[in-house]
């Protein structure tokens, strides 16, 4: 963590609600060490700090730690207070206090502007360290010890050594030097699709397939309406396979941030190369029958389709089977 001038914490705004917890505050948890997580489930590196996080609460509460994951908003449909619920339930996040930061205000009064950022605050409620990004659990102990023998509490444990080993990170990989690129769709980020055509925002598009592809440029096949957060699948066009795809450089694993516009279920078929996925290939969120490997979309989240041993180079095509896909964000591991 990087060490900064120490002033004094700002207070949570803007919650909503509280998961596994009774309200709290800046005030109330004085005299703990803090370590604020701003996270939100759509980012893969806040996925990946969930079990550091963990590990720190279950080893050192006794000594007067607190860590508090406070979720934000990244994409408009994570600020749905039942969408949170499900990724806390998906991820385990069970036993560490959850504020709903939905409209990003205790975001905002920590200065953030980028997911995850992790705030150490000390037992007389001041910031002493931040740290913006993943990181493994050795960049935060040091800190954290430093904090809590200042606080009369020292910690007797050794700090951890060696490879973490979650259930997060099988799903999700880890980040690699030479990875593919995280690439969200929507206009607000995206600046073009690799297609030939200029695509107009929040209207119809048909998208010709140019049939050949650039590495880690997302192409279009069928009718589309490009939105603000993603491209949404719209019946009507001629193509019998719409699609939406992408040939990455490497990965061993790869995610898509999908949904539906009307909050039912949705379906979709993933193929790499040209083929549906074998069983060994099969993420977490594809099932295979008949051959064929689909999903179903019963809530925006970030969605396992694929994986691999070691890192390799593919073609994936997210074909939509129902009209109310909408697709945001791919992600690799």
């Amino acid at each position: 963590m990087d060490i900064i001038p120490a002033v004094p914490a700002p207070e949570f705004k803007g919650i909503r609600i509280w998961a596994n917890s009774k309200p709290l505050s800046i005030k109330d948890l004085k005299g703990k060490v803090v370590l604020l997580d701003c996270w939100t489930y759509t980012c893969i590196f806040c996925l990946r700090t969930i079990p550091v996080m963990e590990r720190l609460q279950k080893k050192y509460s006794r000594y007067g730690f607190q860590v508090i994951q406070a979720h934000s908003t990244e994409y408009e449909f994570a600020s749905d207070i039942q969408n949170i619920h499900k990724a806390l339930s998906r991820y385990n996040v069970n036993n560490i206090p959850v504020a709903f930061d939905t409209n990003n205000k205790t975001w905002e009064a920590y200065g953030n502007m980028y997911w995850p950022k992790h705030v150490l605050i000390d037992h007389n409620g001041f910031i002493r360290y931040e740290h913006a990004g993943y990181g493994a659990i050795e960049e935060f102990e040091n800190a954290v010890a430093e904090l809590l023998e200042e606080a009369a509490r020292k910690p007797t444990e050794d700090m951890d050594t060696g490879i973490m080993t979650d259930e997060i990170f099988d799903t999700y990989g880890m980040h690699f030097h030479g990875i593919a690129p995280e690439i969200c769709v929507g206009y607000s980020r995206l600046k073009r699709f690799g297609n030939n055509q200029k695509m107009r925002p929040d209207e119809p598009n048909i998208v010709i397939d140019p049939g050949s592809y650039i590495e880690n440029l997302v192409y279009l096949r069928g009718k589309w309406i490009w939105e603000r957060e993603g491209v949404k699948f719209c019946l009507g066009g001629k193509e019998i396979n719409p699609a939406v795809i992408i040939k990455y450089n490497s990965a061993k694993r790869i995610h898509g941030i999908i949904g539906t516009s009307d909050g039912k279920t949705g379906r979709m078929e993933v193929k790499m190369d040209g083929n549906y996925l074998t069983k060994e290939q099969l993420g977490k969120d594809v099932k295979l029958r008949d051959g064929v490997s689909f999903v179903d979309i019963e809530w925006s989240f970030m969605h396992n389709l694929i994986k691999t041993e070691k890192p390799e180079i593919h073609e994936i095509q997210i074909i939509p089977r129902s009209d109310n896909f909408i697709f945001y964000t791919f992600a690799f591991g």
